[in-house]
């Protein structure tokens, strides 16, 4: 197993840690009474198996730089990472307003690792509105021609900029609904110009697996209590990749159900989730339009009052994804199990 030196691996190793968000009693949580800075921080160490034809990982850790094929799925590789991730917020308790900055821990349970930075408004009913601008503060690496054979792919950056609004609480009942759009950008999108220098693919052909663009989102929740310390949230999701690349164009529905028990002394999160995804056009090497499922779940306990000291806790999870594609190429499965300390302030 390699060891990466990345403070914040984008994988599903950190956010299956920020799942132990179980400490809150609400998917997001109160803005609180009084005015100040507070927030919360997660320090770690996570180890990752993780496999993938097209992503390389946070430091290109976790890809194979070289394939021999574009029939087969990938290889697993493993990595062992310490992180450090959290947001800090300011609220002006008088307005019942907050702005925050950071990766917020109700995010990371659904599996969303984007930075943010906005204002949160607590209105009359205790619902909250909010609205972010979104930005990749660690970039993912990718592999610029995914389809390159037989030598070393190079690795570029891939980068996503955008905003989201949403409304939790919707007049005092658990219903919430989430709207986000995101721009999509590589440093350099190579993807086939290896097959276009060895005749295969003509370039109008390789324009069809551009992975650049536009990601539009909504996300719709409710929180049902179940008793005192406990409740479910399921989640509706529906993402459009409108990308350049009409053979990446694609749509996604998402199912996620989160179960949460809270007491004094320890936290349980389940979660499970469900998604399929069907792509636009068909895909110029393989002669097929590609549908996916996408499954996983995690389970995450958090452990209070660390050594009797009221805002730290200690947390540990596992989690499990995976990507079954009809092109085998494009399968990808990850397994984490993550320990840590979070500190409240």
């Amino acid at each position: 197993m390699k060891t990466s030196r990345s403070l914040l691996p984008a994988s599903l190793a950190v956010a299956s840690m920020a799942l132990s968000s179980s400490v809150f009693a609400a998917p997001l949580q109160p803005i609180p009474q009084e005015s100040g800075f507070g927030g919360s921080l997660i320090l770690g160490l996570s180890g990752t198996s993780y496999s993938s034809n097209m992503v390389a990982g946070p430091n290109g850790d976790l890809g194979n730089a070289s394939i021999s094929s574009l029939d087969s799925g990938p290889d697993s590789e493993g990595e062992l990472s310490p992180f450090l991730t959290g947001e800090v917020a300011y609220t002006f308790g008088k307005s019942r307003t907050q702005l925050f900055l950071g990766n917020a821990l109700e995010d990371l349970v659904r599996y969303d690792l984007a930075f943010q930075a906005g204002v949160r408004q607590e209105l009359a009913d205790k619902s909250i509105v909010y609205g972010a601008f979104l930005f990749s503060a660690i970039p993912t690496e990718v592999y610029a021609d995914p389809y390159q054979t037989g030598t070393d792919r190079d690795e570029t950056d891939r980068e996503s900029t955008g905003g989201r609004i949403g409304w939790q609480g919707i007049m005092g009942s658990g219903l919430g609904i989430e709207l986000s759009h995101r721009s999509i950008e590589l440093d350099d999108e190579e993807s086939g110009q290896a097959m276009v220098d060895q005749t295969i693919l003509s370039t109008d052909e390789q324009a069809l697996l551009n992975r650049e663009g536009d990601q539009n989102s909504i996300t719709l929740s409710y929180k049902m209590n179940i008793d005192r310390g406990q409740f479910l949230v399921p989640e509706l999701s529906f993402h459009d990749f409108d990308l350049d690349g009409e053979a990446m164009a694609r749509q996604r529905y998402g199912l996620t159900t989160t179960y949460f028990l809270h007491t004094p002394a320890y936290s349980w999160v389940v979660s499970v989730f469900y998604a399929h995804t069907e792509h636009e056009e068909e895909n110029p090497i393989y002669g097929i339009t590609e549908e996916s499922d996408s499954f996983g779940g995690s389970v995450v306990g958090t452990y209070h009052n660390l050594f009797g000291w009221q805002d730290f806790s200690a947390i540990g999870s596992v989690a499990y994804g995976e990507t079954d594609s009809d092109i085998n190429f494009y399968d990808a499965d990850v397994v984490t199990g993550s320990v840590g300390i979070l500190y409240r302030f």
